[in-house]
């Protein structure tokens, strides 16, 4: 089994992992479910193994025991599992440009001829007032420019970014649209979107409605926390990202701490 380099390894994304007192086990704020005879912090691992074997490349977690040890580990490919004497580094805050090959006028460009029936379909049900047919024929459109596209060009992330503020504007708000304008954000940031206010926007606003729904429903909120703890960290939008910490905290689970 080979024992990667913690230097090569990128700074993000760091999964957690949390054992509680009572022997279960979270990733990222999401119950393990371990197999009949197998140790909760065990199959979380499996589980992180399965990541890492999606991103192509060893990752790091967050180890949190019981009595409040912290390791810092690194996850192989393989399911190796390295502790390391030290914290894993801080990941670097990115800086907004432009992903390589694109231009501000690309972001700009209008879809396709034959993508133009079905969003002057989304245009007229949104000027109509039918959001939900505006927010139906966007995830249709969505989907063929994924297609034909790929997930991170500028026409694919545009409708993205529009049926996130058309589902913001049907309320009342749940958590479903709290996933949906974190997802679109972390897609924005992926893509490097420009224009970089309306990552920020979409952040900001995922944040509110989490806050809200959170409010409601405190384990869904704990679940959909890291990520967009995550993201908020990575934008730098640090006031935000300490008032998720803080609400999180202030919830304390039946039975003690996760």
């Amino acid at each position: 089994m080979s024992v990667p380099e913690p230097g090569h390894v990128p700074a993000r994304p760091v999964y957690t992992i949390t054992v509680s007192s009572t022997g279960h086990a979270t990733l990222d704020g999401e119950p393990v479910q371990a197999v009949p005879g197998q140790e909760p912090r065990v199959a979380a691992l499996a589980e992180v193994r399965v990541k890492a074997a999606l991103h192509g490349q060893p990752v790091r977690v967050t180890a949190k025991e019981p009595d409040g040890t912290v390791w810092p580990l690194i996850v192989d490919t393989d399911g190796t599992v390295t502790t390391l004497d030290h914290p894993h580094p801080a990941p670097p805050r990115e800086q907004p440009v432009p992903a390589p090959g694109t231009a501000v006028s690309d972001w700009q460009q209008p879809l396709p001829a034959h993508h133009q029936p079905l969003f002057e379909h989304l245009t007229a049900a949104d000027r109509a007032g039918d959001l939900v047919a505006a927010i139906v024929t966007a995830a249709t459109l969505e989907t063929a420019l994924e297609r034909e596209f790929g997930p991170h060009h500028p026409h694919t992330i545009n409708i993205v970014t529009l049926r996130a503020w058309l589902t913001l504007r049907q309320q009342p708000y749940d958590h479903e649209t709290a996933q949906l304008l974190l997802h679109t954000a972390t897609r924005r940031h992926e893509a490097r979107a420009l224009p970089y206010e309306e990552t920020a926007r979409c952040v900001r606003n995922a944040h509110a409605v989490w806050r809200k729904t959170a409010r409601t429903d405190p384990s869904r909120g704990r679940a959909a926390s890291t990520e967009l703890l995550q993201l908020l960290e990575r934008l730098g939008e640090r006031d935000r990202a300490r008032d998720v910490r803080a609400c999180c905290e202030a919830v304390v689970p039946q039975g003690g701490a996760p």
